[in-house]
């Protein structure tokens, strides 16, 4: 199934690679993460799209998928999954 990560998605992914290289000061290590992240959530909603639980409460027909504190808000359609936000609560 397709998976397609929002606009919004992606701004918090930037947003995230910033706070990391501040906290680590290494491109490596942000670069690291973020290849990390994604892979776990492409890899983990391509063989389970169910496996996060539902969520309507932050938004009709979403599922919430955990990845190291971060929160994962998405949303399957009959053709694609949609990633709609990544946050995690104590940064945003």
């Amino acid at each position: 199934m397709k998976i397609d990560f929002s606009q919004k998605a992606y701004q918090r992914l930037e947003e995230l690679a910033e706070y990391i290289y501040q906290q680590s000061g290494s491109k490596k290590t942000t670069v690291s993460y973020i290849k990390k992240l994604r892979q776990y959530i492409t890899q983990t909603l391509n063989h389970f799209p169910q496996a996060g639980r539902p969520s309507a409460e932050l938004a009709p027909n979403t599922r919430k998928l955990v990845y190291q504190g971060f929160s994962i808000i998405y949303r399957i359609s009959d053709e694609s999954i949609e990633v709609l936000t990544i946050y995690r609560e104590n940064l945003y």
